[in-house]
């Protein structure tokens, strides 16, 4: 899987999961209301605040169901078309959920956030819904027989171009909505 269309998906698999994810949560944030800003990685009020703790565990939810739904569909689809160049966008979702849970060490994320706010700790509903992912990923890589080599160069893909992704947020603050 070292070819340019391989290549290509797991760079289109990064794109489509990020901006999928944060467009979920900037159309939540306008249909109640707010005037939101979106970067590559981050999305937020204009005015930088939010009316109620209600609003933002809802606005702070929908990326992470969108990102589960993500799994779920392309789960489906790559054991119905057994196509492997969906593989990317599989594991780059387990990878996004993964990525934030891990970096509520350093900064409550989405679901680290709503599990505080229910008083359940930082980290119950995170592991929770990365268990599932990790259920998810797993079981697509038993029934159609992926094999260590793919799994890996799709590691290494995804880890690649999410950090690229990532510190091109963090160096550049590129608005685009």
């Amino acid at each position: 899987m070292w070819n340019i269309k391989y290549i290509l998906t797991s760079i289109l698999a990064v794109i489509f999961s990020f901006v999928v994810h944060e467009f979920s949560h900037w159309i939540c944030g306008e249909f109640l209301g707010y005037e939101m800003k979106m970067t590559l990685n981050t999305v937020y009020p204009a005015l930088k605040a939010y009316d109620t703790q209600a609003d933002y565990m809802l606005i702070s939810a929908v990326g992470p169901i969108i990102t589960l739904i993500q799994t779920v569909v392309f789960f489906l689809l790559i054991n119905n078309s057994k196509n492997l160049y969906l593989f990317p966008f599989l594991f780059t979702s387990f990878y996004l959920q993964l990525l934030s849970g891990v970096m509520n060490f350093s900064k409550p994320n989405d679901l680290g956030r709503i599990s505080s706010y229910f008083d359940l700790g930082l980290f119950t509903i995170p592991i929770l819904v990365i268990i599932l992912h990790t259920f998810l990923l797993y079981r697509a890589i038993n029934l159609n027989q992926i094999r260590k080599k793919m799994i890996w160069i799709t590691v290494f893909y995804v880890i690649l171009f999410s950090s690229i992704w990532i510190l091109g947020n963090q160096f550049f603050k590129i608005i685009l909505i």
